[in-house]
């Protein structure tokens, strides 16, 4: 008899990420069919309380916070932890008050072709919400924000984390 655990814990982890993030892929696409675009601020409540919780899950584990690299390198673990590990990317600049990383790969765009659902529609404000909450919650003297976006028809995804002014 097969049993769970007979499953590495990474077989288990990437399949769990991949239909999680396939059914909100889907769940977006019906209710968009059903409400319209006001699906957006919907999901825009929930990723920014997402990023905001994201924080406990960041101090649960220990992760550090006190500077733009340590922010980086913390939202990135828990980034991977909740949508996988298909995340693919280099830094491009990083110092203690900034950091400018590039994004090649990503899990919830990838869903979204693996589907067939395009546009990615609120995806790219759902992201932002994420991610400048769960930045700002987990060191509030750090802004972090989106210059470039796969979502949108760039090559790659560009974002700053950075000491506030």
């Amino acid at each position: 008899m097969v049993n769970i655990k007979d499953i590495p814990a990474e077989v288990r982890w990437e399949i769990a990420t991949r239909a999680a993030n396939s059914q909100s892929v889907v769940y977006d696409m019906l209710v968009r069919q059903i409400i319209g675009d006001k699906i957006d601020e919907i999901w825009n409540a929930i990723m920014t309380e997402g990023g905001k919780a994201s924080k406990v899950m960041a101090k649960s584990l220990g992760l550090p916070s006190s500077n733009a690299v340590e922010i980086d390198g913390t939202l990135g673990i828990i980034s991977t932890i909740i949508m996988g590990p298909e995340f693919a990317g280099v830094v491009l600049e990083a110092n203690v008050n900034r950091v400018i990383g590039k994004m090649t790969g990503c899990p919830m765009l990838n869903a979204h072709r693996n589907i067939g659902y395009g546009p990615t529609a609120g995806t790219p404000s759902h992201c932002q919400a994420f991610c400048q909450n769960f930045v700002e919650s987990l060191n509030p003297r750090y802004i972090m924000r989106y210059t470039k976006r796969m979502c949108t028809g760039d090559p790659h995804c560009e974002y700053v984390i950075e000491l506030k002014k």
